[in-house]
């Protein structure tokens, strides 16, 4: 009876203990779900603003991370906000550094922020603007080379809109530098060929005449030896006369053969002025260049 009795007393007491701990403990499972829920929220926040380089922003939202109960001292939290601190201060500077044109320190400080934060939108955006700026100083000096350059390291950093406008302008340089010379080679060919051939049939007419001749005479002294114009041997004479008429034939192609000479002469002398007159580089009439009054690119026409 006595054993009963000791383990309902013992229930009691634990029941009397321990149940205001299980209700604590019950509340601060409800209770901390939504600190978590809170925390979130102001944590993606903050990630997102520091994924785009916002970091003022970024900063306010880590700051409301420590004021959540429970999170007064998240160390992730702590970390970025310090994070956000020295990316705030390097861009400051870096702004500083370009309103004094000092482009190299701006570029280091530029480095220096990707290195914080290798998604930075913003600073990227900086970046490519101040390779197109310089880029376009340069165009308009005419140094091609060193615009084409930083043009080329604006296209790393810059959004797809922007990479097609700098992509136009390296291909700009290009056609100024190396224009295309197709067409030119083309004509270069065009001439030898003309020139060659024209030569080549003139040839052939001259040489088919001078032989057709030399068979006419070498039939002619055997037919008439003396020279009397008379043929008695009517082979020999129809020989004769099919000598003659091939040198006839051949003959009639004399103003064939003058304006073949005529036309390979000319193609001659026109494959000679390509060969020492190289083309002077030059856009095409209608052309794109970078704007000297914004940034990108201006229509122009060249006469």
């Amino acid at each position: 009876m006595r054993k009963p009795l000791h383990q309902f007393i013992l229930f009691l007491l634990l029941s009397f203990f321990l149940l205001p701990s299980i209700r604590v403990m019950g509340r601060g499972v409800a209770l901390t779900v939504v600190v978590d829920d809170e925390y979130d929220r102001y944590k993606k926040r903050g990630d997102d603003f520091f994924k785009e380089g916002k970091y003022f922003d970024a900063r306010r939202q880590y700051q409301n991370c420590l004021e959540v109960p429970g999170f007064e001292n998240d160390a992730y939290a702590k970390e970025q906000i310090a994070e956000c601190t020295t990316g705030l201060t390097l861009r400051q500077q870096a702004d500083e550094a370009i309103g004094k044109n000092n482009g190299q320190e701006a570029v280091k400080l530029f480095g220096q922020l990707l290195n914080l934060n290798p998604d930075d939108a913003i600073t990227k955006v900086q970046l490519a603007d101040y390779y197109e700026r310089i880029g376009n100083q340069l165009f308009n000096q005419k140094r091609y080379l060193e615009a084409k350059t930083n043009y080329t390291e604006a296209i790393k950093y810059a959004t797809a809109t922007k990479k097609e406008t700098l992509v136009i302008q390296t291909r700009t340089i290009d056609e100024i530098l190396f224009p295309k010379p197709y067409k030119r080679i083309g004509l270069k060919l065009l001439t030898a060929v003309v020139a060659v051939g024209a030569g080549g049939y003139a040839y052939l007419i001259r040489n088919d005449y001078q032989s057709k001749m030399a068979t006419l005479n070498q039939i002619s002294q055997t037919a008439d030896p003396t020279g009397s114009g008379i043929i008695a041997n009517p082979d020999i004479y129809r020989q004769y006369n099919d000598a003659y008429n091939a040198a006839e034939a051949a003959q009639q192609k004399n103003g064939l053969f003058k304006a073949c000479v005529g036309v390979a002469a000319v193609a001659a002398i026109a494959e000679i002025y390509l060969l020492v007159h190289k083309p002077k580089p030059r856009t095409q009439a209608l052309y794109w260049q970078p704007s000297s009054q914004s940034w990108g690119l201006a229509l122009g026409y060249k006469f």
